[in-house]
């Protein structure tokens, strides 16, 4: 069953970005981005990595694992 990542959905919202924006941004694919935010697949250490690397302030725990 998928669990979206509402936490990550959110995040992006308040940056004001579309998932296009967002995927550009932090150097993947959209489809790859699409998946990981609605759950089909699990972010991987360099999907997370990589918005950690732009986005120093956030907090990955809370995104990703709660």
């Amino acid at each position: 069953m998928k669990k979206p990542l509402v936490q990550l959905k959110q995040f992006r919202n308040e940056k004001r970005l579309t998932q296009q924006e967002m995927a550009d941004f932090i150097g993947v694919s959209l489809s790859m981005y699409e998946k990981v935010e609605r759950g089909y697949i699990k972010a991987s250490r360099n999907f997370m990595d990589a918005i950690k690397a732009r986005y120093s302030q956030i907090d990955i725990n809370k995104i990703f694992f709660e």
